[in-house]
């Protein structure tokens, strides 16, 4: 595809303003971005050319800039270990240059492989600038996870230390209570007063007793559940159920890309719940855009935890001789 615009074998390549913007389309995260969008993306971003064999990205240190494949094949390693391999469209050190883990990221071309490699601080720069550019790549990489949880059985895929002991009151929530409960179970404890008020006042309290149905599979996700009190239980089709408790948001992967619900929920126990709706969620992360920042991190941060976790399995199975090939992903990592 690009053999037209390569003007020298090395560590740079030279493609075409309008021929960079066409490939940024192509990346998951990019897809519905305006022309004048992902003409703005493309003008942070650097051709690069790696011959198989050589190093993206060398572990032991944040990343500080990552790589968006156009053409080729990557190698990620955890511990020295092979993992994913990432194909075209993949995003190689995102999650690392996003949460900034000073372990860094492993990577190694396979194929001669051409990237756009993009500075982690330029990226945020755009997000804080363009809400329609971080909304996608939150999206994508929102979509990476929920594929993720479906393959590997359900349960989280993010989150889950800022659990708490649940509170069952007969009393409303007051606002009051709603901004405690949403900062101290999820990624914004750090965002404004200002913002959690109002991601608190758009939360809708709910309250159904054990075996009520919170929403059926396939229903459009417009909300997620924030879990104050009780036990929920998530039933998907060929799947062993799982379940989550106080502290955890339940339904959060689906309800942002707004996707058919891929399990049915049910309250186990009596629950005090807080629908947290996608639409005006959403309005408050364009106006506190360290709101979605701090969740994207979180996110990212809680994903990674996954993979990693993901990888010393796959390390111990190779022990044992019962690991199977990579999968080369159009994913984030």
């Amino acid at each position: 595809m690009l053999a037209e615009t390569k003007r020298h074998q090395g560590d740079e390549i030279v493609i075409s303003p309008v021929q960079r913007a066409l490939i940024l389309k192509t990346f998951p995260g990019f897809v519905a971005l305006s022309a004048a969008e992902l003409a703005v993306l493309a003008s942070i971003g650097q051709e690069r050319f790696f011959p198989a064999g050589s190093v993206l990205l060398e572990p032991g240190a944040p990343v500080m800039a990552f790589h968006l494949v156009v053409e080729g094949k990557v190698q990620m390693l955890h511990q020295g270990r092979p993992t994913q391999q990432m194909g075209p469209r993949s995003s190689v050190g995102g999650l690392a240059g996003l949460t900034r883990d000073p372990r860094g990221a492993h990577a190694v071309a396979l194929d001669d492989t051409v990237t756009l490699e993009i500075d982690t601080d330029d990226m945020q720069d755009l997000f804080e600038d363009n809400f329609n550019i971080l909304l996608g790549v939150m999206r994508a990489l929102v979509r990476t996870m929920r594929e993720f949880q479906i393959k590997t059985g359900g349960g989280a895929v993010s989150g889950g230390d800022k659990v708490f002991e649940g509170l069952a009151s007969d009393q409303p929530l007051t606002l009051v209570d709603k901004m405690f409960f949403i900062r101290k179970a999820s990624s914004f404890a750090q965002v404004s007063i200002r913002a959690l008020a109002e991601l608190a006042s758009q939360v809708t309290e709910l309250r159904l007793g054990a075996g009520e149905p919170i929403w059926p599979a396939g229903e459009t996700a417009d909300y997620s559940v924030l879990i104050v009190n009780g036990v929920v239980e998530c039933l998907p089709e060929d799947m062993d159920p799982f379940e989550f408790g106080p502290g955890y948001v339940v339904g959060g992967p689906d309800s942002i890309i707004g996707d058919p619900r891929w399990y049915a929920a049910v309250a186990k126990t009596d629950v005090i719940l807080l629908q947290q709706w996608r639409a005006a969620t959403l309005d408050v992360f364009e106006d506190h855009i360290e709101v979605a920042m701090s969740l994207l991190r979180t996110l990212a941060t809680g994903f990674t935890r996954k993979l990693d976790e993901m990888a010393a399995l796959q390390a111990e199975a190779s022990r044992t001789g019962s690991e199977g090939p990579a999968r080369v992903g159009d994913g984030a990592s």
